[in-house]
């Protein structure tokens, strides 16, 4: 059964009402048709299962026949300060990280990150629409909150959690994801909140990492290879939620 993601208000009791973009993707896109039956959630962890009543591209309307727990949500929130990369590739980062787990993503502005100012809020709602789209489709519970993009300062400031900084000049010396979340491990069961902040392609300035740990951030290594910072975050995101138990 096809999964769809709904605002809080389109489920009413025993009735299902989708509107807007939705209603014209269920509409004419899939082509579905009264009797279709589809699966609701609105991230508000229940799942509902509906048999379609009438169709139009304009509104959907349904009655729900079953409702259950949605799949569960990651303990730990993941929250991903993320550097805007060139071409489509923060897109692809954006749907792989909703299917690995990151509860948000803010693009992060730093001295060399690449960043474009014209269209700002269509690529904010592409890359919601993309996240909605990758939760539908790998069962999430919910959908990752795109946030607003903020400076490396601000980022620092208002991050939730414990905050680390992978950084491809912390050398040898500085410890793995691993190392500080078990150091850390009663921090980490009281907030369940971990951010994560990754530089540019070209690196952090010296002077901005320096900052980020004035401020609170702990330096750590993603190992002796050079990534791409796209990679650098899935790696990041992955390595935090194994280590919370979150994965296999």
């Amino acid at each position: 059964m096809r999964r769809f993601f709904v605002p809080a208000d389109a489920i009413e009791g025993d009735l299902a009402l989708v509107e807007g973009a939705l209603a014209h993707r269920l509409a004419s896109v899939l082509r579905l048709r009264p009797g279709d039956e589809v699966a609701l959630f609105d991230g508000g962890g229940r799942d509902v299962a509906v048999t379609l009543r009438e169709v139009s591209a304009r509104k959907v309307i349904g009655d729900v026949t079953a409702s259950s727990p949605s799949p569960a949500e990651p303990r730990t929130r993941v929250h991903l300060y993320q550097s805007i990369t060139k071409g489509d590739r923060f897109e692809w980062l954006v749907e792989k990280a909703t299917e690995i787990g990151m509860a948000s993503i803010a693009p992060l502005i730093t001295s060399r990150a690449v960043v474009r100012t014209p269209g700002e809020g269509t690529r904010a709602e592409r890359w919601r629409r993309i996240a909605t789209e990758a939760a539908e489709q790998c069962e999430r519970g919910a959908v990752p909150v795109i946030d607003t993009p903020v400076v490396l300062k601000d980022a620092v400031t208002s991050a939730r959690g414990i905050v680390l900084l992978p950084y491809e000049e912390a050398g040898e010396r500085a410890p793995s994801i691993g190392d500080v979340l078990r150091e850390r491990i009663d921090e980490l069961y009281a907030t369940a909140e971990v951010s994560i902040l990754i530089g540019p392609e070209g690196g952090l300035e010296a002077s901005e990492a320096e900052e980020a740990t004035v401020a609170g951030a702990v330096v750590v290594t993603l190992g002796e290879r050079v990534l791409r910072s796209e990679t650098a975050g899935l790696v990041a995101l992955t390595l935090v939620l194994a280590a919370c138990g979150e994965l296999g």
